[in-house]
C-alpha cells in the first residue's frame, strides 16, 4: 500500500544522493582534472565569450570585474579549504598588483588583499573548529605579534588621533596584514613548501629584474610615461642623477631596489643549501641579475642589504676562510666607494656611503629632529595615518600631514607613539632572537642554511627600515611574515626529519634481537616495571 511518509523520505534520499554525485562529479573535473575535460573547455570558452561581449558593449572595467567574479568564485573557495594554495595566491598579488592599478587605475585592485587574508583567516578557523588544536602557535613571536595587533586596534580610541577614517585605512598595513603571519606558521609543514614559497618568490623576483633591466635599457611604455609625468613631484623624486629611477611592475623604486637586494642576497645564501653546483649556477646567476635590477632602481638603501648580509653571516657563521674573503672584498668596496668617476650611476651608488655629502640626509636628519619633541609629547602617538596620503586625504589641517617620515621606524613613532615604537622593536627583537636560538638547534645543514638564509633577510629588512618604510610595504613585508613564520617551523621540520630517521623503541628492540612482536610486548611490559 502506498505511504506518503515512505515516499518523501525516499525522494529525500535520492535527494541527497543527488547532490553529493553532482558535489563528487564537481570535485573531479574541477580540482583532479583541474578543467583539462570537455566541461572545463565548454566553461572556459563561455567565459572568454561573456567577457568579450561586455567588453564591447561596456568597456574593459566592466568586463574585468565580471572576470574578476567568475575567476573569483572558485578561487575563493580554494582559498578557504586549501591554505597552501591561497598563500600563493597571495603571494602573487604582493608582488603584482600594485602595479596592475597603474594599467588599469578605475578598479581598487589594493581590497584584493583584504578579501584573499580575510578568506585564509576564515579557512584557518573552519580547520581548526575541527582540528581544536592551536599548539603550532606556541612560541614567543605568536604572543608578541598578537600584543602587537592588540595595540593597534586600541589606538583607535587614541583621544590624540587626527583621524578616525584614517585608522580604518591604515589598520590594513599595521595590523591586518600581521594575521598572515599565523597563516603560515599553520600552513608551512614540510620542507617541500617551504622552498616551493622561496622559489615562488624568487621566480617573480628575477622576472621583475628582467622587466626593470628593459626599462631601463630600452626605456618606459608609454602608460608608464603617463603616470610618471602626471605628478611633477613624483617625476623629480623619480628622475635623480640624470637616469629614471626604474620600478618594473612593483610599486616604486623603493620596493624594487629593496626587493632586488634582499632576493639577490638570498639567493647566494642558499647556494650553501645545495650541493649541485649547477643549481649553485643557477641562483648566482639570479643574483648577478638582481643585484643589477637594483641598481637601476636607484634606492641607496639597498645598497647596504649586501653589507649587512655579509656582516650577519660571518657572526652567525665564524668561519676563517669567510672572514679573509671577507676582508678582501671589503678592501675592494672601499676601493669602488672613494674611486673617482664620471658614471651616474656609480656616483649615485658612492653617495649612499658618503651621507655627509648627501642634502636628502641632511633634510631627513632635519626632520627628524623637529618631529622628536612631538614624539616625547605623545606617548600613543598622532594616530594611525595622520601621516603621508592618508593625512592629507582625512586630515590635511593637521601638522603632522605635511610631514614626511621617510622611515619606518620614525612612521611607527609618530602614528603610534613612543609606546608602539617600543613595542614594535620589542617584536623585532623577539623575533630575532627566536631565529638565532633555534639556528643552533637546527640538526640539519640544509635546514640551516634556510634558516640563515632568513636571518640574514630579518637583519636586513630591519637596518633599512629606518632609511625607508620597508616593512610594511607589499611584498616585502610579505617576505617578512615568511621569515617570522620559518624561524619556528624549520625547526619543528628538522626535528620531523629526526624522528623519521630515528626508529622508536620497540622497532630498535626487535631490530636489534631479531624477535618478533611477543618478545617485544614482553620486553616493553618488564622494562616499564
Amino acid at each position: 500500500m502506498f505511504h506518503p511518509i515512505l515516499h518523501i523520505s525516499k525522494t529525500k534520499a535520492e535527494q541527497s544522493s543527488a547532490w553529493k554525485r553532482g558535489k563528487l562529479w564537481l570535485y573531479e573535473k574541477t580540482i583532479l582534472q583541474k578543467l583539462v575535460n570537455p566541461f572545463g573547455i565548454l566553461l572556459l570558452l563561455g567565459s572568454a565569450v561573456l567577457i568579450g561581449l561586455i567588453a564591447g558593449l561596456k568597456g574593459l572595467v566592466p568586463a574585468v570585474l565580471v572576470a574578476v567574479v567568475i575567476i573569483g568564485l572558485p578561487i575563493g573557495a580554494a582559498l578557504i579549504f586549501n591554505l597552501k594554495f591561497g598563500i600563493l595566491v597571495l603571494f602573487t598579488l604582493l608582488f603584482t598588483v600594485l602595479g596592475l592599478s597603474r594599467l588599469i587605475p578605475d578598479i581598487p585592485f589594493g581590497i584584493s588583499f583584504d578579501a584573499v587574508t580575510a578568506a585564509l583567516v576564515f579557512g584557518l578557523i573552519v580547520r581548526q573548529s575541527r582540528e581544536r588544536d592551536w599548539r603550532f602557535m606556541n612560541n614567543p613571536v605568536s604572543y608578541a605579534v598578537l600584543l602587537w595587533i592588540v595595540y593597534t586596534f586600541l589606538l583607535f580610541f587614541n583621544p590624540d588621533a587626527a583621524s578616525k577614517e584614517a585608522w580604518v585605512y591604515t589598520i590594513r598595513g599595521f595590523a591586518g596584514i600581521m594575521v598572515l603571519y599565523y597563516v603560515l606558521l599553520y600552513a608551512i609543514d614540510n620542507m617541500q613548501y617551504l622552498k616551493a614559497i622561496v622559489f615562488f618568490w624568487m621566480g617573480i623576483a628575477f622576472v621583475g629584474a628582467l622587466y626593470g633591466i628593459f626599462q631601463d635599457t630600452f626605456g618606459l611604455r608609454q602608460f608608464e610615461w603617463n603616470w610618471l609625468t602626471a605628478d611633477p613631484v613624483r617625476f623629480r623624486r623619480y628622475y635623480q642623477f640624470g637616469n629614471i629611477r626604474v620600478w618594473s611592475f612593483f610599486s616604486g623604486p623603493m620596493v624594487f631596489g629593496i626587493l632586488m637586494a634582499l632576493s639577490a642576497t638570498a639567493a647566494i645564501a642558499l647556494t650553501l643549501a645545495t650541493n649541485s653546483y649547477f643549481k649553485k649556477a643557477v641562483l648566482l646567476i639570479m643574483a648577478f641579475t638582481m643585484f643589477w635590477g637594483m641598481l637601476t632602481s636607484g634606492t641607496r638603501a639597498a645598497y647596504i642589504v649586501p653589507i649587512v648580509g655579509l656582516v650577519t653571516y660571518i657572526v652567525l657563521n665564524g668561519n676563517l676562510r669567510v672572514v679573509v674573503a671577507s676582508a678582501i672584498l671589503g678592501i675592494l668596496f672601499l676601493g669602488i666607494v672613494n674611486m673617482p668617476t664620471s658614471n651616474q650611476r656609480l656616483v649615485q651608488f658612492q653617495s649612499a656611503f658618503k651621507p655627509g655629502d648627501d642634502a636628502s640626509f641632511d633634510v631627513r636628519v632635519q626632520n627628524q629632529a623637529f618631529i622628536q619633541p612631538f614624539i616625547r609629547s605623545h606617548p600613543l602617538g598622532g594616530g594611525l595615518g595622520s601621516t603621508g596620503v592618508w593625512g592629507q586625504r582625512f586630515s590635511p589641517h593637521s601638522p603632522l600631514a605635511q610631514f614626511p617620515p621617510d622611515s619606518g621606524f620614525v612612521r611607527t613613532a609618530v602614528e603610534a607613539g613612543w609606546i608602539g615604537l617600543l613595542l614594535f622593536n620589542a617584536l623585532l627583537a623577539v623575533i630575532l632572537i627566536e631565529g638565532i636560538r633555534n639556528y643552533f638547534k637546527i640538526k640539519s645543514d640544509k635546514l640551516r642554511a634556510y634558516q640563515l638564509m632568513f636571518l640574514i633577510i630579518m637583519m636586513c629588512l630591519v637596518i633599512t627600515n629606518y632609511p625607508q618604510e620597508t616593512i610594511n610595504s607589499p611584498p616585502i613585508n610579505g617576505i617578512f611574515f615568511l621569515a617570522a613564520a620559518a624561524f619556528s617551523k624549520i625547526l619543528y621540520i628538522d626535528r620531523q626529519l629526526l624522528n623519521e630517521d630515528k626508529p622508536d623503541a620497540d622497532t630498535a628492540y626487535k631490530v636489534n634481537n631479531n624477535v618478533g612482536p611477543e618478545e617485544v610486548l614482553t620486553h616493553r611490559i618488564f622494562k616499564t616495571r
